[in-house]
């Protein structure tokens, strides 16, 4: 039981490795057609550290591909506009209180 809990949570680290660094490289690409070649060669390179055969040696590629990705972060990364820190994150505030806003669509008795 011991074994099969430590894949997987070994197997949970590769899938995030892969999909920050598939992140981080939107931040630096800006081309679509230089983010999709970028995509697949991230893809190929865990293609090729599929079937590592030991469980210790494909720790140790997780760890210097997580170092890797810490070393190559990119300095003001990519924000979804509406995610917080993003351009448009509370660009439109909530109404006060005091304002209510009455929706009869039809029924407004006149």
């Amino acid at each position: 039981m011991a074994g099969s809990e430590a894949l997987l949570a070994h197997r949970t680290r590769v899938m995030r490795l892969y999909r920050n660094s598939l992140k981080q490289m939107m931040s630096w690409a800006i081309q679509r057609s230089l983010i999709y070649e970028e995509f697949k060669n991230i893809r190929s390179q865990f293609e090729a550290n599929m079937n590592v055969p030991t469980l210790g040696e494909a720790t140790r590629l997780v760890e210097a591909g997580e170092k890797y990705l810490a070393e190559k972060a990119h300095p003001d990364p990519y924000i979804v506009p509406y995610y917080y820190g993003g351009s448009a994150y509370h660009r439109n505030p909530p109404f006060p209180k005091q304002i209510s806003i009455h929706r009869d669509f039809g029924r407004e008795g006149y």
